[in-house]
């Protein structure tokens, strides 16, 4: 028993204690799972201490350790910005992201380390970048996925509570524990196993599914799915429509991979144990597979080697993973494009279709600056207005249209619409203020600002639109941004 509450303590907790008195080895197993380490406090890891010098921002970074915490920081011109580091985001096996708190809001560091190569270097989305920052803000949805248990301050963009659970714990996969830990029965916690399939293959899609767009329904937060729910109930995940062959990977698109596998198994649990049991992948091949011999003679026994290889994700500077699209040796490998059509990976119900839809391409247009999938958003979107939508992610989203066309008179309404909807929002307080700026509202949209940085006072975009609607007090706007942020380099 004390053994595993020493490696329930290694890996903050990632099971109940009283699931031990019942399931020790599992809980064992688990604690020593990527899963189990998914968040936790930083390590010296295998190099404590790096600096190199990153040509394409002109900046040194580094990384030191002293007295059991860790530093990352960046030099430009004799000037150094450095920040302890609060939490490690990752297993390590391949690689790991930080992140760094200033008060309540977390933001990821540009400095990342990459276990399989055993080296620090710049994070993904960092290495071309001329002015890596660390106030690139971490996401609820990045914690979703990676974190146990935190709560998002509402309307924030990347203020959280405490981080109650920082790694991924029984919860995440069997749903409420209260009635079970109460009386552990087997009926009245969720097992995967036993769902119907979209259901159980939703516990897994949640989080190695992304998608080129989420889309919570009216009223709902992607944070609201638990296991042993229908995950349309809750959100939509939009992918491409993309020829079968196109081996474009990405770090974490396994289930859409497995689901184009000519010879794909039942689920995720087919070949894989989230309790950290070793399962021998071959022999679940040779279940179906079962005269192979002369196959086994000419080109060996590693079936994952060739036909599921690790390759290198397009969005994951150093790492790699494991292709989940099974396919044969003779199988095409030349990287075509993906298709800009999106279709719902499963669809929602017939009445909130339309609207999911035109958000998943309007948010999936912003990322990729796709001209279509624009076009394909104001048209699904028009449709949805007319079937009554307004709630206030449709209005944020029309609101924002209207601003992209330069029509801010049509855009206020909508606008003003979505802070009614949600007024702890910073980023659409934000929103609104610029709008409010560009129809010569001066007054009203410096409140607005002023108002999101009560709400959100890291939020930088508040304070240069501050600077641009009281000229006179631009350099006042950039000592109060300072004041918040005394460390950085700002421009």
């Amino acid at each position: 028993m004390l053994r595993v509450l020493f490696l329930l303590s290694a890996v903050a907790v990632v099971a109940d204690p009283r699931c031990v008195s019942c399931h020790q080895s599992i809980v064992e197993s688990y604690a020593r799972t990527g899963k189990a380490r998914s968040v936790g406090k930083p390590r010296a890891e295998v190099q404590p201490q790096r600096q190199w010098f990153h040509e394409f921002s002109g900046r040194r970074m580094g990384v030191t350790w002293g007295q059991g915490k860790m530093t990352h920081f960046m030099e430009m011109k004799g000037a150094v910005e450095s920040y302890e580091v609060e939490w490690g985001i990752g297993s390590g096996r391949e690689a790991k992201n930080f992140v760094v708190r200033l008060g309540d809001s977390l933001f990821i560091s540009p400095l990342a380390w990459f276990a399989n190569r055993m080296i620090w270097d710049m994070a993904p989305g960092y290495v071309i970048d001329a002015n890596p920052t660390f106030y690139r803000p971490v996401s609820g949805e990045c914690l979703q996925c990676h974190a146990g248990r935190v709560e998002a301050v509402e309307g924030s963009q990347n203020r959280f509570g405490e981080m109650t659970q920082a790694a991924i714990g029984c919860e995440r996969c069997h749903g409420d524990m209260s009635a079970h830990l109460a009386s552990g029965v087997a009926g009245n916690v969720v097992n995967p196993v036993r769902l119907a399939a979209a259901k159980r293959d939703a516990v897994c899609e949640s989080c190695h599914l992304p998608g080129e767009a989420r889309v919570a329904n009216p009223g709902k937060k992607i944070s609201d799915f638990r296991a042993g729910m229908a995950m349309e109930d809750v959100f939509t995940i939009y992918v491409s429509r993309r020829n079968s062959e196109d081996t474009v990977l990405r770090v974490n698109s396994h289930s859409e991979e497995w689901a184009e596998s000519k010879c794909k198994p039942v689920w995720c649990g087919t070949c894989h144990d989230s309790h950290g049991a070793k399962v021998d992948v071959r022999e679940k091949c040779l279940g179906c597979h079962t005269s192979m011999d002369a196959h086994r003679k000419k080109a060996g026994a590693d079936c994952v080697g060739c036909h599921m290889p690790k390759q290198r994700p397009w969005d994951g500077s150093h790492t790699s993973r494991t292709d989940h699209w099974i396919r044969t040796a003779k199988s095409e490998q030349k990287f075509l494009d993906r298709g800009e059509l999106l279709r719902a990976w499963r669809e929602p119900a017939e009445e909130v279709a339309t609207r999911n839809l035109a958000l998943g391409y309007l948010q999936s247009a912003e990322k990729t600056r796709s001209l279509k999938r624009l076009r394909e958003g104001l048209v699904a979107l028009d449709s949805a207005v007319k079937r009554g939508h307004t709630d206030g992610d449709v209005a944020l989203a029309a609101g924002l249209l209207y601003v992209r066309q330069k029509k801010a008179d049509l855009a206020l309404p909508w606008l003003r619409r979505a802070v009614e909807l949600a007024p702890l929002d910073s980023l659409r307080r934000l929103h609104l203020a610029a709008a409010l700026a560009n129809t010569g509202r001066a007054e009203e949209a410096r409140k607005e600002a002023v108002e999101a940085v009560r709400l959100e006072p890291l939020l930088e975009q508040s304070y240069v639109l501050l600077g641009q609607i009281e000229p006179a007090r631009k350099e006042y706007w950039k000592d109060q941004y300072r004041k918040v942020v005394p460390k950085r380099m700002v421009p």
